[in-house]
């Protein structure tokens, strides 16, 4: 009878984490066997051994980067090919006890046509950026990251759409600020509207936060006019009405900064904001021209 051995025996052998090969169970890319009632994996030693064999390029993704106290893994397997675009992006996350952040590199089109060799910068220069990003202390629980590669070397940028889930920023360790049910005012997409809420951890859950004097508000609307983020650069899709927003967001948390330098949601005193005419008005929605 072959040798079987159990899944964190199998994640040795092939230098991965236990997770990775949960991953792949579920994906069909390297089948365990059940055994007992619990449903716990087992594999063919033999089994394991040719799958290292003909699958360097999986394995090469699949394994986990220790970094200080985080765990640095592939999202995705290496680069694909971005939606709607001729260059490459790459997801990457990093994690440890208490944190998890994500991270997209992205490549276009003529990068790769222009640099031959690209590959192992391609590989390496993402992990020594999240390395870097790591030893500063610049990440926080729940941020996402995006990068763009120029000029030899990857730079951030804000483009959230590179990344799945919610665009949020982290204010203050434990207490973030994320956006949430974007949707066009109108037909023709002339206006957004973007919900904002205050998160804070508790128990390794973020929950949302009350703010204003007597903690009364429970959500942030802001209202964009779409012309606005053109005037920036922006497309005008949801993504981008987020990026002001969130931005705004902490432009608020900011102005309740007090002589002491702290800073305080519930001294914020309103919850409607409109953004036209090039300035952000307060306690205010959209006028009535822009909803026809």
């Amino acid at each position: 009878m072959d040798n079987l051995i159990d899944i964190n025996e199998a994640a040795t052998l092939i230098k991965v984490n236990p997770e990775t090969l949960r991953r792949w169970d579920r994906e069909g890319k390297l089948v365990a066997i059940k055994v007992n009632d619990r449903g716990d994996r087992r594999y063919r030693e033999a089994d394991i051994i040719e799958f290292i064999k003909v699958n360097p390029k999986l394995i090469q993704y699949g394994r986990i980067i220790k970094h200080k106290d985080f765990s640095i893994a592939w999202y995705s397997e290496g680069y694909i090919s971005m939606t709607g675009n001729f260059g490459v992006i790459a997801k990457i996350t990093a994690e440890n006890e208490n944190s998890w952040i994500g991270f997209a590199f992205a490549v276009s089109g003529l990068s790769l046509f222009a640099r031959t060799g690209l590959k192992n910068d391609l590989d390496n220069l993402p992990i020594e950026k999240i390395k870097e990003y790591i030893d500063k202390n610049l990440i926080s629980d729940g941020d996402v990251f995006t990068f763009e590669f120029e000029n030899g070397n990857f730079h951030e940028v804000q483009n959230p759409e590179w990344w799945e889930g919610k665009y949020g920023k982290t204010l203050v360790p434990g207490l973030r600020i994320e956006a949430h049910a974007t949707h066009p005012v109108t037909i023709k997409n002339s206006a957004w509207r973007v919900i904002l809420q205050f998160k804070s951890k508790e128990n390794n859950i973020w929950v949302t936060n009350t703010f204003g004097p007597s903690h009364n508000f429970h959500e942030y609307y802001t209202w964009i006019d779409s012309n606005e983020l053109q005037k920036i650069g922006l497309s005008n899709i949801a993504k981008s009405a987020e990026i002001v927003a969130i931005n705004f967001g902490i432009k608020l948390f900011e102005e309740t900064k007090d002589k002491n330098g702290d800073r305080d949601i519930t001294r914020i005193n309103d919850n409607n904001s409109a953004f036209y005419d090039g300035k952000w008005i307060r306690n205010s929605t959209l006028p009535g021209r822009f909803m026809n």
